[in-house]
């Protein structure tokens, strides 16, 4: 981990460097402080000069000293940037997935918290390494030439068991209890992100007593780790002080007796002891450094532990099967895309990949001349996928062997009960999630293989479940295009059958959110992600359940606007609404994970009742949205 955290830095090195020089330059000069005043002292040499001396030099230890921190907080901080950036590409790299294996008040101390424990390595570990290497023994070597050869083993014997000896004293226990304590903050951290997130619930339902003690038994635990990792620290640094005094003693000994012999005049006695004592600030923080590493290690360790995920890759998918007892066989090839037309309705059969036809599908008119010029020169997407299973770590699969075509321009619906797979699907198709088995295509290139800004130009995901940040409408709905100015704001939220409603703010665009956007319904939320990621204009645009929670005659409105404004792009709904199959090519039923034919009576062009579908056009009680099953992110 020490070499991995130093790779980072290798960009640096001269700057490194340059801060290294100078500690080696600071420290030097306050041995020459008290080298100057001891040996003034033992010659009787005059006071005024002597002090004159002492303050150049302590003015050139202090401009050293600055220049030494400067430089090695500027490559750490430097270094810490880029770790929180690549910190932050591996959690947009893994996302939403990362969020089923750790909590998101730990992620954020991970960031945080233990990314600037790190700091530690870069500002405080590696220049006085060096440092203290060259001062012990350009100390010894003052020593041999100026006093006595004797006095130089004695101070590098010292300095050996001070910078060697004692930093690996206890180093397995202390690292162990440094690790168990920043794990234990992180889930401190977590606690209290859930405590925030969730305080109203937790008043109401009278647990905030409960939730308090879970938190007070959590701090007692990080109490207890830090406790047993002071008190690894303190017999270690009571150790280095007790090794420090007893070199320095020895030195002053030795150098009485060397002196008492005729051997060495008062002057460099007094010198050697000096310089013995001015070495022991280099030797000191090598042992605060060493006790630091096992905090720094283990919080590199959970950092490393997110950004190493990689981009899984998976096999080929398995050679196609043929149909088996339950009825099931490959899938027919889906029908071509829908040209844009200017007239009366037309009804059309949609293909159930299943395959079962469950009712005709009503295209409505498309008005080609309400789509902008730049949507008319887009291309839709072709996608494919064959043989994709996937399956969240340690549970298992959610999805098993699923074949699907979605020809360039098509719309395809996603059906499923909870729990089916539909939202994995929509993720996978998204390359949010990566397929344990098999693969997906975009415009025929492996979905691993694209450039992840390629994609998410060319893909785009409204999501059921969508985040708000607390910030104006604009700026939510900027994240999606920076550059979008006003008019192709309200374009996107005539769109999605949401500008009446931000009209009606005091400020309109520029109204600021709640946390969470706390005050806007369910159906605005979700119609306020669709109005991003129609922003992108995607090639391919996956809605997750987007119209779940509107009423029929809003639902409706949305669907024949964005039929208008389709051109250039193939879409995907996920669904358990039959007004959105009636504006659709093909029909896809997940069944477990799997793609299934639907059973029961055909769905009428008015509507009519199917297992599973609601006449009136949101879920029933026996709406597949609504069929018992796993809740979660399968669904």
């Amino acid at each position: 981990m020490i070499r991995r955290l130093a790779a980072f830095a290798r960009p640096f090195s001269a700057w490194l460097a340059a801060s290294a020089a100078l500690r080696v330059l600071h420290l030097a000069l306050g041995i020459a402080i008290l080298t100057v005043a001891a040996r003034a002292l033992a010659a009787g040499a005059d006071a005024v000069a002597t002090a004159g001396t002492i303050v150049v030099l302590a003015a050139a230890k202090g401009t050293a000293h600055y220049g030494e921190q400067y430089l090695g907080h500027r490559v750490a901080f430097t270094v810490l940037a880029r770790l929180r950036t690549d910190f932050f590409d591996a959690l947009a790299r893994q996302a939403p997935g990362v969020l089923h294996r750790h909590r998101s008040g730990d992620l954020a101390a991970r960031a945080t918290a233990d990314v600037n424990r790190v700091e530690v390595f870069y500002a405080h570990t590696i220049a006085p390494a060096l440092a203290a290497v060259v001062v012990a023994l350009g100390s010894a070597g003052y020593l041999a030439a100026a006093a006595h050869p004797a006095l130089a083993v004695i101070s590098l014997a010292g300095a050996a068991v001070s910078g060697l000896a004692v930093p690996l004293l206890g180093r397995r226990p202390v690292r162990q209890a440094a690790r168990r304590r920043q794990e234990t903050r992180g889930l401190i951290a977590a606690h209290v992100a859930d405590t925030v997130g969730g305080l109203r619930d937790l008043a109401l339902l009278g647990a905030a007593g409960r939730w308090e003690r879970r938190l007070g038994a959590l701090e007692e635990r990080a109490a207890g780790d830090t406790r047993a990792l002071a008190a690894r620290l303190a017999i270690r640094r009571a150790a280095n002080t007790a090794v420090l005094a007893a070199t320095v003693s020895a030195v002053a000994v030795a150098g009485a007796c060397l002196w008492r012999d005729g051997q060495l005049d008062r002057q460099s006695w007094w010198a050697a002891i000096a310089v013995t004592l001015a070495m022991a600030p280099a030797l000191t923080a090598v042992e605060a450094f060493a006790g630091e590493s096992g905090t720094t290690v283990a919080a590199a360790r959970r950092i490393f532990e997110i950004i190493d995920v990689p981009r899984p890759r998976v096999p080929p998918p398995p050679a196609p099967a043929p149909p088996g007892p339950s009825g099931s066989a490959p899938p027919r090839p889906a029908p071509p895309a829908r040209a844009a037309t200017t007239g009366p309705a037309t009804t059309t059969g949609p293909t159930i990949i299943g395959p079962t036809i469950i009712g005709p599908t009503v295209i409505g008119p498309t008005v080609t001349g309400a789509a902008s010029p730049a949507a008319a020169e887009r291309r839709a997407a072709a996608v494919s996928a064959r043989g994709v299973g996937f399956a969240y770590p340690g549970s298992p699969p959610v999805l098993a062997g699923v074949d699907l075509d979605l020809p360039p321009g098509s719309t395809t619906a996603v059906l499923g009960a909870t729990g089916s797979g539909k939202s994995s699907l929509g993720y996978l198709l998204a390359a949010v999630l990566t397929p344990t088995h098999g693969t997906i295509t975009l415009d025929g290139a492996d979905l691993r293989d694209l450039p992840e800004d390629l994609i998410r130009r060319r893909v785009a995901l409204a999501d059921q479940r969508p985040f708000v940040f607390s910030d104006t409408i604009a700026g939510n709905l900027r994240l999606a295009d920076p550059g979008a100015d006003e008019d192709l704001l309200w374009h996107v939220l005539e769109t999605v059958d949401l500008a009446e409603a931000v009209r009606a703010l005091p400020g309109r665009l520029r109204t600021r959110l709640a946390e969470h956007g706390a005050d806007l319904s369910g159906g605005e939320l979700q119609r306020l992600s669709l109005a991003q990621a129609l922003l992108r204009r995607p090639a391919l645009l996956i809605c997750d359940e987007v119209t779940g929670q509107l009423d029929a005659a809003t639902e409706a409105r949305l669907l024949d606007r964005l039929r208008r404004d389709s051109a250039g792009r193939t879409t995907v709904w996920i669904t358990h609404r039959p007004a959105t199959l009636r504006a659709v090519d093909q029909v896809v039923v997940l069944d477990a994970g799997r793609v299934t034919t639907p059973a029961g009576p055909r769905l009428s062009r008015a509507g009519a009742a199917r297992p599973g579908l609601s006449p009136a056009g949101s879920p029933g009680p026996a709406s597949l949205g609504d069929t018992p099953g796993p809740r979660g992110p399968a669904g």
